[in-house]
């Protein structure tokens, strides 16, 4: 019989199928962002575990070794780092096992800026096995990212991990060997459950198997309407097509709109809403968009856990007599980027017109943390900041709206729905696999790569100039028939 794993307990948790996909080996290639997730919790890791300085480290171990020395250092009281422990077919490895005169503490280290539903069920099925092996478990820790961190200098352990006792809320979880049956009925079955989509495709995570099973949905399915609660109940009630939903069911504006959509199969235009939007931009128009990457520990000064470090931007001046401007920034990877960036972007967006973005909450966001770490450049921040006008709002309204967008509006499903291009023909086509890769090659390698760099000016430059063909077809939409 197969081990059941606390990560396949976690798997358990979300969805049947997961767990046996899981078990059988057979779930999808990890992405390149997801991987690049798992390696910032490895970092954060290996930074908490500096808090048990006296810890028996066995993670280099293999599955048998880990075990027998888990045993050994047991017997001897001694802290320990990645303990393994098998019993009844069950398997887990803690992140830190600790002895104190109070007794044994179990300790979870989850590289997330607070701690998740999902922390505690993992530590119960941890306590769970353990006390079956005749270890009677004190208290149970999650330690955490501290939010608040900011880096100056070399990193304090003490300063950047957050410390939770969550005891009483994993002694409240009851239903560990209830799930751990089940799980190996799922686990011992010769074919896959069957697909049960629900709330829980995205949660704790997206599920990997989400595009597969999600597949077998109607093109024009209920799961674009944008009122989750309302169409979660919709599905539980049998209803999957956007095409059967019954004529009298009240749906919010945004919603009817994707119906109309989708049962007319053509365009939905709100013009007076498009002119109103277009009367907001002052020419000329500056289209702007960063690229930017994130790590769990950060790695300069003046950041934070996770905080979005602009490494590349693309700006187009659109002029009003057509003439077109085009400026980019791409750190080279020796040093923080975010001086350079600074230093060119001031001279090329300083003006009077209008900085377009799309989905201004991000730019507004990074733009935000460059005034606070940089006051020095707070100034002439702020300007751009008062500039900034969303090219998302229109479309997020639902005042643009094309049956390809899936109830979606994020510039990969509005740029192909209103001007019939898009990204498909690029190396890189998306954010997360542009962070990763300049993440990885320039900051974790140190690798000299003109080729990728290639790659990502291309993918930033269609970004803003996108948003100039956007204006374009907006304007167009505006001036029919005047």
């Amino acid at each position: 019989m197969a081990l059941l794993t606390k990560s396949k307990y976690i798997n358990g948790q979300q969805c049947p199928r997961l767990l046996w996909h899981a078990n059988k080996k057979l779930l999808p290639e990890v992405s390149v962002a997801d991987q690049h997730r798992f390696d910032q919790g490895f970092e954060f890791e290996n930074v908490a575990r500096k808090l048990f300085p006296e810890g028996v480290d066995l993670s280099g171990l293999d599955f048998l070794g880990n075990i027998d020395s888990t045993k050994r250092f047991i017997a001897k009281n001694k802290t320990i780092i990645e303990a393994g422990f098998k019993e009844d077919n069950l398997f887990v490895r803690s992140d830190v096992l600790e002895f104190t005169n109070e007794g044994w503490n179990l300790y979870e280290i989850k590289s997330t800026n607070s701690i998740k539903p999902q922390h505690i069920t993992d530590l119960a099925f941890q306590k769970f096995l353990i006390e079956k092996t005749g270890i009677k478990i004190n208290k149970c820790f999650v330690l955490f990212l501290n939010k608040e961190f900011v880096k100056h200098g070399e990193i304090n352990p003490e300063e950047i991990v957050s410390k939770e006792d969550v005891t009483e809320q994993v002694e409240l979880i009851d239903d560990i060997e209830t799930n751990i049956s089940k799980y190996f009925e799922v686990m011992q079955q010769q074919e896959a459950p069957e697909i049960n989509i629900s709330k829980k495709c995205n949660n704790p995570y997206e599920c990997p198997l989400k595009k597969e099973c999600w597949g077998t949905l109607p093109e024009d399915n209920v799961l674009h309407l944008t009122n989750w609660r309302q169409y979660w109940k919709i599905f539980e009630e049998g209803i999957f097509d956007l095409n059967d939903l019954p004529e009298d069911i009240e749906l919010k504006p945004k919603d009817e709109v994707i119906r109309r959509a989708a049962v007319e199969k053509k365009v939905q235009i709100s013009k007076e809403h498009l002119t109103h939007f277009m009367n907001t931009l002052k020419f000329p128009l500056f289209h702007f968009d960063f690229e930017t990457f994130d790590t769990a520990v950060p790695i300069y000064d003046k950041s934070r856990p996770y905080q979005k470090i602009p490494f590349q931007y693309s700006l187009h001046i659109q002029h009003e007599d057509g003439k077109i401007e085009h400026f980019e920034y791409l750190a080279d990877g020796k040093e923080d980027p975010r001086f350079k960036l600074l230093e060119q972007l001031k001279d090329q967006i300083e003006g009077t017109g209008s900085v377009v973005v799309f989905n201004k909450s991000f730019e507004i966001m990074v733009l935000t943390k460059l005034a606070e770490d940089f006051p020095e450049h707070a100034e002439w921040i702020n300007k751009i900041l008062g500039r900034i006008v969303d090219l998302a709002t229109p479309f997020q309204g639902f005042h643009y709206y094309c049956p390809t967008q899936k109830g979606r509006y994020s510039i990969k499903k509005v740029m192909p729905a209103i001007t019939g291009k898009g990204y498909d023909d690029l190396e890189i086509n998306n954010g997360a696999d542009a962070s990763v890769q300049y993440f990885n090659s320039h900051i974790k390698e140190m690798l000299e790569n003109k080729e990728l760099r290639e790659h990502l000016l291309k993918y930033c430059c269609l970004d803003t100039e996108g948003m100039i063909w956007i204006v374009d077809e907006l304007k167009k939409i505006t001036e029919e028939n005047k």
